[in-house]
Formats: C-alpha cells, structure tokens, sequence
C-alpha cells in the first residue's frame, strides 16, 4: 500500500499546526503529526503490512494497537508505553521490583500467592477499572485458579507471557460503581470535573466586570471633570484651580488599568483628550474642542450629569449585575462538588449539584452571601447526566448514532454476560467488552474480518461457562429493538454507524436472531467483492421492497435480488459476485478499480439494494409497526435536514461532496419511510414535504426541483431512469458520481465568483 494518503494526512497536520490557533489545537496537531510520522516510517521500512489484522509484525491479532484515522496502526499499544501513575505506586509498593523491567515485575508478582489474593480481592470487591482489554486478563487467571481450573489458567498464561514486559495485564484500582444495564452515560464525572477546573476566565465577561468596575467610574469622572470647564455651552473656556493636576492624576488612573483597546472608543477619546489638555490646554485645536464637547454633551444627553440620581442609579445597577464571582470561578466551586462521585461513572440525580453556592463555598470565590450557578455551568454538568438512551437523547445528550454506539456497550456488556453464573466473572466479562468496543477497527482488505471479541485468549477461557438462556436471548431482543427503533427515529437521516451496527450484531447473536447486518464500506479501500452477507441482506431487503414507492423510484428487480440465494459456502462465493456485478452493472462502472468515485458510485448501489440494513430491521425486528405512527414526522425530519444542508455555505469542495453524499443518503432513507406508509399516509407525509418545499428560496426550489419531480413520479407509479434525468428533467437522488456532480454549481460559475470575491 502506498503511503500517499499518510503523507497527506501528515501534511494537514503540519498546517493545522502551524495555522494561528490556541494552544490545545496546536497540541492536538502535534499529536496528529507525530502519529502520521510513525505511519509513514512503517510504511518506508517495511515493518507494517497495512490492510492486514496484523499489521505490526510479532503483535498477535489481540493486543490493543493504537490506530488513527483510516485505521492505520501507528505501531503503539495502548496497553503498553510509558508506567501509569498506578504502575508506579504499585511498583514502589512491591519488594524486588527492579527498575526499568517493572512492568514485567508486576505482571509476574500478580502470579504469586499474594498477587493472586490482590486479584481475588479485586474480584470479590468490584472495584477495579479495566480500560483496555488486556488488563483483564490476569483478573481471569485468578479467577481460573480460583475455580481449581489450573490447566486453563495455564495455557492462558503461556499465551501472554512473552508480552509481560510490554503490555499491562492487570487492571487499576478504581470505585466506580457497577455497571447498570439500563443507565448510561456519553461523558463521565471525571471529564466534566476536569472540565470544570480548567476552565479559562471568558475574555468578554472579565472585561465587561473590569470595565464597569473601574473603567466606567473614570469615564464618569472624566466626563464630570470637563463639565466643569464650560462656559457659554463649550468646555475648555475657563479652568477651576488645580483642574490640570487633577486631570493629570485621573489620566495616571485609567493608564494603571492597563487596558489595550484594539480599537479606540469614547471612553478611550476622550482620555487622550484629557491628556493633552493636561499637559498643554493651548495646544487643543477647535476641532478637538468640538470633540471633547460631543462626547460630554452625548453622555449628559444620554445618561444625566455623572453625579445625577439617575445616573447613580444606572451604575449601581451594572455594578450589582457583575457583582458575582466570575464563571470560572464557579465551575471550580462545582467541580469540587463532584470528587464525591466515582470518576468513571455518570450522575442521575442533580439535585446536591445545582444549588447556589454556600456562603462558605462563595467566600473561596472571594463572595460573599449564596451564589446562583449560572445557566452555562450548569449545562456543562449535565453533560456527565446517566440515564435511558431516550432520556439521553431527550436531554440532548445523544446526537448521532455514533453517540449511541459509545452508550450501547455498557448495556450489551450486561447482556453479553448474563449467560454466566458467577456474578464477578460477569463483572470481569462485561468491564472486558466495554474495553474492546472502544478499541478503533484497521484498515482490512481483501473481505478479512476486524478481530473479534472471543479471540482474546482470557476471554475465550471463559466462553464455555456461558449457558444459553431464553431470558437473556428475550433481553437482548427487547434491547436491539429498542435501541435500533430510537436511533432511527433520533437521527432519521443517517445511516446506522459502522460502531453501532457492531452492537447490534452481538444483541443479535445474544438473542439468536440471524441478521446479515451489513456496514457502511469505504470506497478508497473497496476491492470489487463482496462478503456473502451482502447479498442475503439484499435478497431480504427485496422482498420487503417490491412492489413499493422505493422499488419503483430506484427501479430494483426484486425478482433478481430473490434468485441471490446462497446454498452453501460455494454458491454464496457466487451470489456475492452476482451481488456485485449487479451493483456495478446499476452504477455504469466497471468492478476492480482503484477509483475511489467508481467505487463510489457501486457502493451506493449496494446501499440502495440493502436499504444499508432498514429493510431488515423493519422486518425482522417489527419496527415497521412500531416506528409506524412517526414515520410521517421521520420523512419531514428527513426533508427538512436535507434542505438546511444544501443551503449551507462551504468553500470547499471536498466538504460539498461529503453533503451530496449524505443528503442522497437522507432522501434514500426518506424514500423508504414513505415506501412503510400506506398510500393516505403517504400522501399526507408529501403534502407536508411539498408545503416546506415551497417555503424555501427560489434559487433552491430551482435547483432541486428535479429530484422533487422525480419523487412525484414514481409516487405516481412510474419507475424511473437510475443515470440520466426523464424527457422532463426529472431525476433520482444519487450522491455519486465519477463526474461533477449536477446539483454543483459549473466551474465556470464558481470561477466567477471568486473573481467578484
């Protein structure tokens, strides 16, 4: 494989560094690059076979590899690298732990009698956080011990010996709480606390508390000092005694301030005024005269004479609003309130977090009296909120369905486990998935599969003392139900994620249920092939599809997507190269390329025919009469997002082609929608999409008037052409394209105006 994308990636990385941004991005960039640099060295020196599941050469398929974007691996493991702070209190706690192997001398010591009574006792207590897969692994080997079953600790030890001085094979201390199956949470208290604490002073809010808190009181002096010079409605006609000294010493005060202003205003006017007339009143010109008495004139018109009960009253009142204790300030005063609670879990009840601040907690403030949090402080803690999925998504808290496939592990985690009977081998099982699922899938290639949860070699010790059960079997259906049917009806518009179809498929397997789920594939990695689930997918999906709105409008034969029926491994090899001849044959392109448009345009092809798993799930699982009554609000959803996109401003191309992708991706989702409708539905979901269509600018109903066309006729019953618009102009939407897109403006349009730019 060729390192042209890592370079590129290096390469937007190092502007990205080097562009005048804040410090935390800068770090980011510099992580960034560092990363992209050890791709790029794998890549030159040949130690790194990207696209296979072992990319690292001596790293069997299991060990946790750090991987970036696009699934590179940059060669470090994340149970590896440098001693956590855990490591090293342990390693000081520890007779005989030498220095520089002490990671291979605590792995060891766990195996002693007092190692293993540790684990036991971190077993029995629950209180330990596994953060990544391998560090549970000597957890099951004390448990092996512990049920007298040494033969398979053994050959679990043999398995990870040869990494003791290189991977973390125990987990840390923690006192998180157990693990619930129906609350989650998308941050932690840990985040939140941090995030709290480091909170910066808002630049606006300290300059507006110092600007009415020192500024404006000069300001009113200044102006009240120059009331005092005027005669015959001009000031600087006559000087009381001591004025200039005066003048001099209340022009000393506002430079102490130490303000920079950037840009000049009044207040700032008139003090360089004050200056001058200080050190040299004959040297005002009439035109600076004039200047000094617009502004006092202004002031007087607008707020009184400074030393007015009016006007009094006006600054007492801005002093009151910025009385309190600055935000930053605050937050620490809450974030001092959460080191009650476990630093990996979420909170469910708010109550002893948002209210105002004690008198002892606003004197640490340098405040006095109680302190009300304010609304930003308060959002910022209710992002560690634990609940439901809908709750969450309720809240706000859930916003894609990638949010919901960082959720859905803890519960998955519960389920997964509950064919175990002993309750800490359910605890180590469930806190082991909850690590592998955030570990980043690789770059595969050639149809290989992404490592699967049963090869960790202490997890598939284990795996034989799982029983079946319908209970679990039920829960884990209930749960794949519930969880598909909100995400879809959260996010409408999207297509299920990679991350959370992953999920579904081990709520799937948990309840027994046989779903070819199929994941989105990228087109600069697509080969030509298929995997046999594609085509059974297919196959489902068109008997659910034919004879309906969605058959018609992207023209399937559903006929043909039935005769794809595997009989065995041979003849599924066969449906999956009818499958993709069949894709390509729709998208006019040929299989084989390295073209990643072409691949493109036959990817979304295979979306179309899968329906990208809707068929499957609205069949399968019922959520055709469970999601029936919002499915017309789903469409609008659908439409709408649509709209708001393509009239967004981007200039840059590359973002405009990911919008066309993902819209097609919208209407294709919204065609389905409207395909589970009966035909009063149907047309009632329409007249809602046409009233918002025709509230939209005129420039756009212009540009998309094709698309609406085409839906029309094929609600109408026509079937339309799938690469060319009708005699009418009438066209579907297809996000692909090996040429420039027609819902793009032409070059020559885009030429134009960046010349008028």
């Amino acid at each position: 494989m060729g390192a042209g994308y890592a370079v590129f990636q290096l390469s937007k990385a190092l502007i990205a560094h080097d562009k005048n941004c804040g410090p935390l991005a800068r770090f980011e960039a510099s992580r960034r690059i560092s990363h992209w640099q050890q791709v790029i060295t794998h890549m030159l020196q040949g130690t790194a076979e990207y696209g296979s599941r072992t990319p690292i050469a001596g790293l069997p398929a299991w060990v946790t590899l750090e991987v970036i974007t696009g699934g590179f691996a940059t060669g470090n493991l994340l149970a590896g690298g440098e001693l956590t702070d855990y490591e090293r209190e342990l390693a000081a706690s520890i007779p005989g732990v030498r220095q520089g192997f002490e990671r291979l001398d605590i792995n060891a010591w766990h195996l002693t009698d007092d190692g293993l009574d540790a684990l036991h006792q971190r077993l029995t207590a629950c209180d330990y956080s596994v953060e990544v897969p391998e560090e549970a692994a000597l957890l099951t080997v004390a448990w092996l011990s512990g049920q007298q079953r040494n033969e398979e600790a053994r050959a679990l030890i043999d398995q990870i010996v040869p990494f003791f001085d290189r991977l973390r094979f125990f987990p840390s201390i923690s006192v998180q709480l157990p693990i619930s199956v129906t609350q989650v949470h998308t941050v932690d208290v840990a985040e939140v606390k941090e995030l709290l604490s480091t909170l910066p002073p808002h630049a606006q809010i300290v300059a507006q508390k110092q600007s009415i808190e020192a500024r404006l009181p000069l300001y009113d002096s200044a102006v009240a000092h120059f009331l005092l010079t005027y005669q015959a409605g001009w000031p600087c006609r006559s000087y009381p005694v001591q004025w200039h000294e005066q003048a001099a010493e209340l022009d000393a005060r506002y430079k102490n301030l130490g303000l920079n202003k950037c840009t000049p205003d009044r207040v700032e006017e008139l003090f360089l005024l004050l200056e001058q007339c200080a050190r040299d009143a004959e040297s005002l010109t009439g035109r600076q005269v004039g200047r000094i008495k617009r502004i006092v004139d202004d002031f007087v018109r607008k707020h009184g004479a400074p030393d007015s009960a009016s006007h009094l009253a006006f600054r007492a009142n801005q002093l009151r609003q910025v009385a309190g204790p600055e935000h930053h300030l605050i937050a620490r005063a809450v974030a001092k309130r959460l080191a009650k609670y476990p630093a990996k879990s979420g909170i469910s009840d708010f109550d002893d977090l948002v209210v105002p601040l004690t008198a002892e907690e606003a004197l640490e403030c340098a405040q006095g009296g109680c302190v009300a949090i304010p609304a930003a402080i308060l959002r910022r803690v209710q992002r560690c909120r634990s609940g439901t999925i809908s709750e969450l998504i309720e809240h706000g808290l859930i916003t894609s369905g990638d949010t919901v496939a960082r959720v859905l592990p803890a519960m998955t985690a519960q389920l997964s486990s509950s064919g175990l009977r002993d309750e800490a081998l359910r605890m180590v099982y469930a806190s082991t998935y909850q690590a592998f699922r955030r570990r980043r899938s690789l770059l595969l290639l050639n149809l290989q599969r992404q490592v699967g949860f049963s090869e960790l070699p202490w997890v598939a010790a284990i795996e034989g003392d799982r029983q079946s059960g319908v209970g679990a079997a039920s829960a884990a259906r209930q749960s794949l139900v519930e969880s598909s049917a909100l995400t879809i009806h959260a996010f409408p518009y999207a297509i299920l994620p990679n991350k959370l179809l992953q999920e579904f498929r081990t709520l799937a397997d948990t309840a027994g249920l046989d779903l070819p789920l199929v994941e989105e594939v990228a087109a600069d990695i697509f080969m030509g092939q298929f995997s046999p689930k594609f085509a059974d997918n297919a196959r489902r999906a068109g008997g659910v599809m034919a004879g309906t709105l969605y058959a018609r409008y992207y023209a399937i034969d559903t006929d043909e997507l039935a005769r794809l029926v595997p009989t065995g491994r041979r003849h599924a090899r066969v449906s999956s190269d009818a499958f993709a001849t069949l894709c390509a044959k729709r998208a006019g392109a040929r299989l084989g390329t390295w073209h990643p448009a072409t691949n493109g345009t036959i990817l979304e092809q295979q979306q179309v025919l899968t329906t990208q798993n809707l068929a499957l799930l609205f069949d399968e699982l019922g959520l055709k009469v469970l999601l029936k009554p919002r499915l017309g609000r789903m469409v609008q959803a659908c439409f709408e997002w649509i709209c708001k996109r393509h009239q967004m401003q981007t200039e840059s191309y590359h973002a405009r082609l990911i919008m066309l992708k993902n819209t097609a991706y919208a209407w294709r989702q919204m065609v389905f929608y409207l395909a589970m409708l009966d035909e009063y539905e149907c047309q009632d979901a329409l007249r809602s999409v046409e009233a918002y269509f025709a509230t939209q600018p005129v420039v756009f109903r212009e540009k998309f008037l094709p698309l609406m066309s085409g839906l029309r006729k094929a609600v109408a019953g026509e079937v339309l052409p799938q690469q060319a618009p009708t005699a009418d102009g009438a066209r579907v939407f297809l996000g692909w394209t090996t040429t420039r897109h027609w819902l793009l403006p032409s070059q020559h349009v885009e030429s134009s105006r960046a010349v008028e730019q």
